[in-house]
């Protein structure tokens, strides 16, 4: 693998160049399974960003317990991917080997560093990057400051560029202090005199420019503003790396409102000892963030330790229990998961503790209760979208405790290591049996924070799953979360294995990203099986804008299977229809007849008049009668006048009289009047009652004067079922058949047939029937069918009948299918909302339980709603509470 490595000073640029590399177009085709970026610092937590990467590749299952599992599993995870590791700002070899070990064959890595031995460990390729050039220089300096710089002031800009270093770090503090009105020739006397100062302290070296511009700018901030001064020693008591904004500053520093604490940062931004970072979002609010370099984050660090009067004296586990104390007074009754979100303290306060040497306050925290009795910290953290983080400090202070056991307290740490498994065990389950449309409607519905939902779709180990649920999901996120979601998307679409699968989730994604069109296509030409090649390349032809359709059709035409191409040219004959004859050509090659049929019903719909004739032509080669009455019953509807007789004889000459009387009722619409006398004597000539009254029926729509043949036909039917159902569909056309269509029904012995008689009259028969029809349904004994009857019958009974129907709907024993019968009803009697819900709350069966809090949920009143939930909480099944919930999201406020 090669490794490249960019070598310089501190604030010299190596991060800038780094990012610039990882976000060039060039670079992005060139690694196409994206930029994996560590920043480790003089104190990396290398176990915790070895994690990251693992969740940022997809996989949110993984516990990471030690570097060498969690370097094996990134490595397997990476072992046929295209990826550039970015490992920034490396200050010892052996932090770098983790990382190294991970990467493919076919990836690379990139270090950055202060210290060329650390390239040299690795056998890097090493890039110095040199001082910039006086040009360079002012350069930099003029877009600092937002103006050219001439005459006499370039010369004297140049030469406080020089006194600096060139340092690209320095000469923003330099262009920060000329902003506040320093000529160049005091900060160039300044900061000579600092640089000598310096070298009669540490002798000369390259740090002393830094150096000497930070403690001018540092020393320049205390003479105008001694309390920013303080402020911004205060910083050195966060973590590397990290964003900072008003909700959090206003606790750091313990000021009385965000607005001072923001007009605070603002000013140090201006003096360049801060930087822009990535907004800040609390509460819905945006606020600018901020972070400081790496090199002022160190001085404000060691001031924060340093005596009086250039530091504030402290030692840093005293410094974090200040900060501690601060955060603390926000809480209720001492309890830190009461802690209100300023979008820093969450992510970080575990990490605070164990610098404070609270390890022990890390356990409590992880053991505290909410007042609904559930784990405090991990309701906080999951409310926030930060469940992932949640597990990070679980595995933090399962860290702690294997790290810091005796064998007075073994018990006691065993104990922290089982529920710390446990209750990742727990968590991994919780995401990955979370159903989409659940997750969808949380968040929807406003149930959950998209922070929440976000969150849980990321954890979700399957791939397509969570491709799935993000792309849902971005309809209801946030600007500032969408593009997220649909990175982690896409990233989760790139690491499907099978090739189809990953086909159909590019292909979704696309609908978001057009741009992962050509790729999705790529993918779905090179799958090996054909049926499923067939398959992607149908899914994506609708898609497809017209430049990829060549290539589209190329890779439908190689198909060799002749059903599956002429699936995929089918699909692919909507954008282009000059493929039709070609379409058509390749349908009727297929030997296979079921296949053939069923291309050919498929391709109905779409094809011109000019290649019907063509079409009938090969539907009536087909031999099988079941195929070939299919495929006629699919042409039907397009067939012009002119081929109608054809398709008539062709109907004629099929022997089984089920699959003929079929194709006349889908030719029936379609005939001429000429043609109507030839279909009347091929449908009285079926001898089975059921089908030639169900051919009689169809004709009827247009022969009207065929009814009371139809009518007789139907009435000789032996079977009581057929009868009945050959009299409903009649029914339609003659209401004044209804009454012996009922009787009918109600002669049937079969009390399932006649249950499902009775309900396919329901909505036909008129107010004077219903009283016979609910009669019948009552006399049902057993209760499956009486409910359903019941059920069908409920939105038409008037008034005077719902007593009747809900004495029936009483009487059911059966939990399941009185719940059933008095939900139907209660869209008649809301008076019975009540009892619909006791009785589905006390259905034993949790999986019967949550259909018919399902079927309610729509039904129910505002002030109904808690105790639905709390029933819905209550099924230990997972799968059959998430159906639940999720169909009262819809609902819930």
């Amino acid at each position: 693998m090669i490794i490249s490595a960019i070598h310089g000073l501190g604030g010299i640029g190596k991060t800038t160049l780094a990012a610039a590399l990882a976000h060039d177009e060039d670079i992005k085709k060139r690694f196409s399974g994206g930029v994996l970026w560590a920043t480790l610092g003089q104190e990396p937590d290398i176990l915790a960003l070895l994690s990251s990467w693992v969740q940022a590749l997809g996989d949110y299952k993984f516990r990471a317990i030690n570097i060498e599992a969690t370097s094996a599993h990134l490595r397997s995870l990476l072992h046929d991917r295209a990826v550039l590791l970015v490992v920034d700002d490396a200050w010892e070899p052996d932090k770098v080997e983790p990382f190294r070990r991970v990467a493919s064959s076919q990836s690379r890595l990139l270090i950055t560093s202060r210290r060329a031995d650390v390239a040299n460990s690795v056998d890097a390729y090493l890039q110095q990057l040199n001082l910039m050039t006086p040009a360079e220089s002012l350069e930099l300096l003029s877009k600092s400051l937002g103006r050219e710089i001439e005459g006499e002031e370039k010369q004297q800009a140049l030469r406080v560029a020089e006194a600096v270093g060139y340092l690209p770090v320095a000469l923003n503090l330099v262009a920060a202090r000329v902003e506040r009105k320093i000529t160049w020739v005091k900060l160039e006397a300044d900061l000579k005199q600092e640089v000598a100062n310096l070298k009669v302290l540490y002798g000369p070296r390259q740090e002393n420019f830094l150096e000497a511009t930070f403690n001018l700018s540092i020393n320049a901030l205390r003479d105008y503003n001694e309390q920013a001064w303080e402020n911004f020693i205060w910083l050195g008591v966060l973590p590397e790396d990290v964003t900072i904004a008003a909700p959090m500053a206003v606790t750091l520093w313990d000021m009385e409102s965000q607005d001072e604490a923001d007009e605070r940062l603002e000013l140090l931004w201006n003096d360049a000892l801060l930087q822009s970072d990535s907004p800040v979002f609390v509460g819905g609010v945006e606020w600018k963030g901020y972070r400081i370099h790496d090199l002022l984050h160190d001085v404000a660090r060691a001031r924060l330790i340093k005596s009086s009067p250039t530091g504030m004296g402290l030692n840093l586990p005293d410094a974090h229990s200040q900060l501690l104390e601060r955060y603390q007074q926000k809480t209720e009754k001492n309890l830190w998961h009461t802690l209100p979100n300023d979008g820093y303290i969450h992510q970080n306060l575990v990490w605070h503790l164990e610098k404070a040497q609270r390890v022990e306050e890390i356990h409590s925290l992880l053991r505290e209760e909410s007042q609904t009795g559930s784990n405090g910290w991990f309701e906080a953290r999951e409310k926030l979208g930060q469940a992932g983080g949640y597990i990070t400090d679980i595995s933090r202070a399962w860290e702690l405790a294997e790290a810091n056991w005796t064998e007075s307290i073994l018990p006691q740490v065993v104990g922290l290591q089982c529920r710390y498994a446990l209750i990742s065990a727990s968590l991994n389950s919780l995401a990955g049996n979370l159903p989409v449309k659940l997750l969808v409607a949380l968040v929807k519905n406003n149930f959950w924070t998209p922070e929440q939902g976000l969150t849980y779709a990321l954890q979700n180990p399957n791939s397509e799953q969570k491709v799935s649920s993000l792309t849902e999901l971005v309809n209801y996120l946030p600007s500032n979360l969408q593009d997220l979601a649909l990175q982690k998307a896409l990233t989760a679409a790139k690491a499907i294995w099978n090739k189809y699968e990953r086909a159909n989730a590019l292909s979704a994604l696309a609908q978001k990203l057009p741009e992962l069109l050509l790729e999705a296509l790529v993918v779905a030409r090179d799958i090996q099986s054909e049926y499923e090649r067939a398959n992607a390349l149908s899914a994506l032809a609708q898609k497809l804008p017209p430049e990829l359709l060549p290539e589209a059709l190329t890779a439908a035409r190689d198909i060799q299977n002749e059903e599956y191409r002429a699936n995929a040219l089918s699909a692919l004959a909507q954008k282009l229809p000059e493929l039709l004859p070609e379409t058509l050509a390749a349908t009727r090659d297929i030997q296979k007849q079921s296949d053939r049929a069923n291309a050919l019903s498929a391709l109905a719909q779409k094809l011109p008049p000019e290649l019907l004739p063509e079409a009938l032509a090969a539907t009536r080669d087909i031999q099988s009668e079941y195929y070939r009455a299919n495929a006629l019953s699919a042409l039907a509807q397009k067939l012009p006048p002119e081929l109608l007789p054809e398709a008539l004889a062709a109907t004629g000459e099929i022997q089984s009289e089920y699959y003929r009387a079929n194709v006349l009722s889908a030719l029936a619409q379609k005939l001429l009047p000429e043609l109507l006398p030839k279909a009347l004597a091929a449908a009285r000539k079926i001898q089975d009652e059921e089908y030639r009254a169900n051919a009689l029926s169809a004709l009827a729509n247009k022969l009207p004067e065929l009814l009371p043949e139809a009518l007789a036909a139907a009435r000789k039917i032996q079977s009581e079922y057929y009868r009945a159902n050959a009299l409903s569909a009649l029914a339609n056309k003659l209401p004044e058949l209804l009454p012996e269509a009922l009787a009918a029904a109600r002669d049937i012995q079969d009390e399932k047939y006649r249950a499902n008689a009775l309900s396919a009259l329901a909505d036909k028969l008129p107010p004077e029937l219903l009283p016979e029809a609910l009669a019948a349904a009552r006399k049902i004994q057993f209760e499956y069918y009486r409910a359903n009857a019941l059920s069908a019958l409920a939105d038409k009974l008037p008034p005077e009948l719902l007593p009747k129907a809900l004495a029936a709907a009483r009487k059911l024993q059966d939990e399941y299918y009185r719940a059933n019968a008095l939900s139907a009803l209660a869209d008649k009697l809301s008076e019975l909302l009540p009892e619909t819900l006791a009785a589905a709350k006390e259905i034993q069966n949790e999986e019967y339980r949550a259909d018919a809090l399902s079927a309610l949920a729509q039904k129910l009143p505002p002030e109904l709603l808690p105790e639905t939930l709390a029933a819905a909480k209550e099924i230990q099944n997972e799968e059959y509470r998430a159906d639940a919930l999720s169909a009262l999201a819809q609902k819930l406020p």
